[in-house]
């Protein structure tokens, strides 16, 4: 009996087999189009539930008109608007182009990516780790200064 492991996909990384399934590019694709039109300013409505229930952000709030803002161009906007953008916007653009892209690319791009699995679900557990860190800060120096989140 063989001691080592057999291959598998059973330790292959979920997250990047996750984010290219055909749904998710379409639907990145339809976020980045809406984003080239999307009010910077916002839709006027307040469309996070922790916001609306406390007045203190969640730590994607602002990740939208971020998005919208570096679409249209306006980098230095969207930064202030959610630093998290500087992941967020490549990587909807790049799964946008994924899902125009012919399947033969899209495969030799997940068998790329296939051999950083766990690379990338560590990374992913690193990006979502710090988002939530951004998120608690963010509400600690609003709480701190007496300030309102916009």
């Amino acid at each position: 009996m063989s001691s080592s492991a057999p291959t598998s996909d059973a330790g292959a990384s979920w997250t990047h087999r996750a984010l290219l399934a055909p749904g998710v590019r379409r639907l990145a694709l339809l976020g980045l189009l809406a984003s080239l039109v999307f009010p910077v300013s916002g839709l006027g409505v307040d469309l996070c539930p922790l916001h609306r229930a406390t007045g203190l952000p969640c730590p994607g709030c602002g990740l939208s008109r971020a998005v919208a803002a570096a679409s249209q161009g306006d980098f230095v906007a969207a930064l202030g608007l959610n630093p998290f953008v500087l992941v967020a916007w490549p990587l909807l653009l790049a799964l946008a182009l994924l899902a125009l892209a012919p399947s033969a690319v899209v495969a030799r791009v997940e068998r790329r990516l296939d051999a950083y699995g766990p690379g990338l679900t560590r990374a992913f557990h690193l990006g979502l780790a710090a988002l939530l860190g951004f998120g608690v800060l963010r509400v600690v120096v609003l709480l701190a200064f007496r300030e309102s989140f916009p």
